[in-house]
């Protein structure tokens, strides 16, 4: 019977609202986020108050300049991590584009750390395929 009062709930919603289904690969990059955007964020607070830890001045701007960076980074791949981790088809994405700026910054202060820039680009480029290897469609929300 048809409802004349304009109340609709339970008439066949064609919104799914289950979360995106987790496999390996998926959870391997939600966890390599999270351990690079710690590891980022950790790195700006170094550089904030141990510059000394660092073996070359900055490429582009001072060390105070990627400190901000690298801790604006890590923040923001940490919560890209949770919203992986919460099964967010958004998620993904969000992830990824993150991903491609943490390693672009990475290898933009390369002058800085130059063995520990690299080794992070190189895992960024893991985080990568474990965010698009066997992309299912029909997996997502």
């Amino acid at each position: 019977m048809a409802s004349t009062t304009g109340d609709v709930r339970g008439l066949g919603s064609t919104v799914d609202t289950t979360p995106m289904v987790q496999d390996g690969w998926i959870l391997f990059a939600a966890i390599m986020v999270l351990f690079a955007g710690l590891w980022n964020a950790f790195e700006g607070f170094i550089a904030f108050f141990r510059s000394t830890y660092f073996i070359g001045s900055a490429v582009f701007g001072s060390l105070w300049i990627w400190a901000l960076l690298w801790l604006a980074f890590g923040v923001v791949q940490i919560a890209a991590a949770g919203a992986i981790m919460s099964g967010r088809s958004w998620g993904r994405w969000f992830a990824i584009v993150t991903v491609v700026l943490a390693a672009f910054v990475n290898l933009m202060a390369i002058g800085t750390y130059p063995w520990w820039a690299v080794m992070m680009v190189a895992i960024d480029v893991i985080i990568l395929y474990a965010l698009t290897v066997r992309w299912n469609q029909s997996a997502t929300v």
